[in-house]
């Protein structure tokens, strides 16, 4: 099944984490109505996290397939090794070459960083490649993946339903006790535990796992019966209103901090719901949108999303040390440069690296 006209919504994701850590102050980010969303990148790990769910339910969940319900569990594992690290250890290794002098104080962070462990440890997930982190993350969920889809093929849905609530409901209430207790402080263990522990995020893979077999479910009745039951979701008002819903959310979460009285975090599954009916009417849209987003250059854009957003702690970093105190140009005209370069470095990276690895890892694990 494919679903090329979501792939750009990563690359858009990709860019607000961008933003949200080297163009805060820039146009149009510096636009009050613009701010929050532009800058929201901690919310787009959790729509990656979402996203990532329902894709891998799209591509390893097998309705009504008696014959292919079963996981190669080493397979699939080789697939997604071979998927997320060649790319994350090029961007680990740039970062411990720049910070080869105090490598030796970081050795149990250089470690966990290469077993993608980093953020089950309160004080590391950002010691070095900082968005290394969600990674760490999601080897977990890849993890998890085979088993959980085996106990659908075993026990159906039901259950899985009722753990998915139990899970955001939980993960919701304790956040927000923690996040509005007096032992909370910006970048302490405790902050580490609730922003970067693997389990506070599990709700937003399994959500998207859920609806993603769901969905696979109806597309393969609605092939085989020819029933035209999600004819109602292709339209393109359900995904300008899904959008428009979420983009509100987010510009308000400031203004719903002060009317409540307490800190909100959008971040670990809150707008889970609010993501998957984007994504839903999205991957249903067969009319403008659709086509607009799934143009090949908005497709390579999405697909070499995960270099932009991995490389690009060590490409500011290079970017910063090599051409800023070279050329004297405004904050905003630097971002822009860099972000260009990035982009570009990004695109070659994908073609050039990532994917060529990623075939020769599986081909010889495989």
């Amino acid at each position: 099944m494919q679903l090329d006209q979501i792939t750009f919504t990563r690359f858009v994701a990709a860019l607000t984490v961008v933003f949200f850590h080297y163009g805060q102050s820039v146009f149009p980010a510096n636009i009050p109505f613009l701010h929050e969303n532009l800058v929201a990148g901690p919310i787009a790990v959790g729509y990656f996290y979402v996203l990532s769910g329902f894709i891998m339910a799209i591509a390893y969940y097998h309705p009504l397939k008696e014959k292919q319900r079963s996981i190669n569990k080493r397979k699939y594992w080789i697939a997604r090794f071979a998927r997320i690290y060649p790319v994350y250890l090029l961007a680990l290794l740039i970062i411990v070459a720049a910070k080869i002098k105090t490598l030796p104080d970081n050795w149990d962070a250089l470690i966990l960083h290469l077993l993608l462990l980093q953020s089950w440890i309160p004080g590391y997930p950002i010691t070095l490649n900082t968005p290394g982190w969600s990674l760490s993350v999601e080897a977990f969920f890849y993890f998890c993946l085979p088993f959980l889809i085996l106990w659908v093929y075993k026990h159906g849905t039901k259950t899985l339903n009722l753990f998915a609530i139990i899970l955001w409901v939980a993960t919701q209430i304790i956040l927000l006790t923690l996040l509005n207790s007096d032992a909370y402080a910006p970048k302490n263990y405790l902050h580490d535990f609730i922003f970067y522990n693997p389990l506070m995020h599990l709700n937003s893979f399994v959500a998207g796992l859920l609806v993603g077999i769901y969905f696979k479910n109806n597309a393969f009745k609605e092939k085989t019966n020819k029933q035209t039951a999600w004819n109602s979701w292709n339209n393109t008002a359900g995904v300008i209103v899904s959008f428009a819903i979420i983009y509100l959310l987010i510009w308000a979460r400031p203004y719903l901090e002060q009317i409540l009285g307490i800190r909100l975090a959008f971040t670990n599954g809150l707008l889970a719901p609010f993501f998957l009916f984007f994504i839903v009417y999205l991957a249903s849209n067969k009319g403008a949108i659709s086509q607009l987003l799934s143009h090949k250059w908005m497709i390579l854009l999405g697909e070499a999303s995960y270099s932009l957003y991995i490389l690009q702690k060590p490409a500011h970093g290079l970017y910063d040390k090599i051409v800023v105190p070279r050329i004297s140009l405004s904050e905003t005209s630097h971002f822009y440069i860099f972000l260009i370069l990035l982009i570009a470095a990004s695109i070659l990276s994908y073609k050039y690296f990532e994917t060529p690895m990623r075939r020769y890892i599986r081909r010889k694990l495989a």
